[in-house]
């Protein structure tokens, strides 16, 4: 597991730091709001633990600047205030949990790998390969940040293959998954799905996604 902790106060950081590392978790520490946005353009992070002060702004801010921009790492916001209305707002924020000071480091950790779990629970739901991004829970596809719509039997298509990436699948198999080998009737359907497909997820610009493997069937290639 790894996890950013976003912590002003050097010794808690430190205190913190060692017993995450002690407990297997792998820890990168900041201070600063900036130098967190830094480490999350360049990692990703099974979980974010934020401190809702630090010193070049508010953690719930940032939490809300992440959540605007579509980063939905689980987020564990640190505070000293265990006020209704902060705990509210660190919430609405886009906070996953909130955990006032001073806490046992025992619930610290029970909370990360709770969150870590959701974390992982989310990602099974979305396949990527390139700039393409399939939700299959919402049944959406994204590719870059433009959401691309698929017709029932194209959606199919594309998840058997991003779940099959860089492997060859059959025409049979392909087939049987989106139409049902016994209703299905037209041998061009595939074909003309295949077109229509590519003609959305590939542009003249890229290398094909989709690729042709002669008298087998197909395969996405990464």
């Amino acid at each position: 597991m790894n996890i950013l902790l976003v912590e002003d106060d050097m010794e808690l950081a430190a205190i913190l730091t060692k017993g995450l590392q002690e407990e297997g978790i792998c820890v990168d520490s900041v201070v600063l709001i900036d130098e967190a946005s830094s480490y999350i353009q360049m990692k990703n992070y099974d979980v974010i633990v934020l401190d809702k002060i630090l010193p070049d702004g508010d953690g719930s801010s940032f939490c809300y600047e992440l959540r605007k921009n579509e980063n939905n790492t689980p987020l564990l916001m640190l505070s000293a205030s265990s006020t209704c209305d902060d705990i509210v707002d660190g919430l609405n924020k886009g906070a996953d949990d909130y955990l006032t000071k001073p806490f046992r480091f025992i619930e610290l950790v029970a909370r990360v790998r709770a969150l870590s779990k959701r974390s992982t629970n989310m990602k099974s739901h979305i396949l990527k390969v390139r700039d393409l991004t399939l939700n299959i829970m919402s049944r959406e596809l994204k590719k870059g940040d433009k959401i691309i719509e698929l017709r029932n039997n194209e959606f199919n298509l594309l998840l058997l293959l991003m779940k099959r990436k860089n492997s060859v699948v059959s025409k049979t198999e392909i087939i049987d998954y989106i139409w049902n080998m016994e209703n299905f009737i037209d041998p061009n359907l595939l074909n003309v799905t295949i077109y229509n497909l590519r003609k959305k997820i590939e542009s003249s610009k890229d290398t094909k996604i989709i690729h042709t493997v002669r008298g087998i069937g197909y395969k996405i290639v990464e």
